[in-house]
């Protein structure tokens, strides 16, 4: 009984090993969120990317370098690179920045520099969850820029109706059906234990 239940658990091990590692190497785009060192700005990134290797993915990663049309003496409360690796194809991206609740109501600007030097602006309320979002069909740099002095009396509570979860697209089928199954061999072994501390 005892090599039957080692012979079960190894072969649980075995088949969960491949559902882990998708999991931890899933990195992009959906659940792919940073936060800016020194504050507390965070950048998630979701949407339909494909890699005809399947080794392509979507970084974002906190610069150092603010986009080249944020106004002279104005200070984004931080900036963002989103990056491509590998062979990466998409039409379009979801970029969620979490800029606090504190900000909820306001009006929020999110400067632009691309790759090949143009710019653009993005304007956007700040959502009741502290969240601006906006989509994109190119990678750049993004500053974000919250105009504090339009923030509404009443905090956005009861004007901003627009907060939303970003969507992750992560499929957690797998990880939960290992879960389980992880589960069920512990409960095998407890009982095969029992039985052989009985005799």
């Amino acid at each position: 009984m005892k090599k039957l239940v080692s012979a079960f658990a190894a072969a649980l091990m075995f088949v969960g090993l491949p559902t882990v590692a998708m999991a931890a190497q899933f990195n992009s785009p959906s659940g792919t969120t940073v936060t800016a060192p020194g504050t507390s700005v965070a950048l998630s990134v979701s949407g339909d990317v494909t890699s005809a290797s399947g080794n392509g993915y979507v970084s974002v990663d906190p610069s150092g370098t603010v986009a080249s049309n944020v106004p002279e003496g104005v200070t984004p409360l931080a900036t963002f690179e989103v990056l491509e690796h590998g062979d990466v194809e998409f039409t379009q991206l979801s970029l969620v920045f979490s800029v606090g609740t504190q900000y909820a109501g306001a009006q929020a600007t999110v400067y632009i520099q691309h790759g090949d030097g143009t710019t653009e602006t993005q304007q956007a309320t700040v959502a009741a969850d502290g969240t601006v979002t906006i989509t994109v069909d190119r990678l750049s740099v993004f500053s974000i820029v919250v105009d504090e002095s339009t923030i509404p009396a009443d905090g956005g509570v009861s004007t901003d109706t627009s907060a939303t979860s970003p969507k992750t697209d992560a499929t957690v089928a797998p990880v939960a059906g290992m879960t389980v199954a992880a589960l069920a061999g512990a409960g095998i072994v407890a009982v095969s234990l029992r039985k052989k501390i009985a005799e």
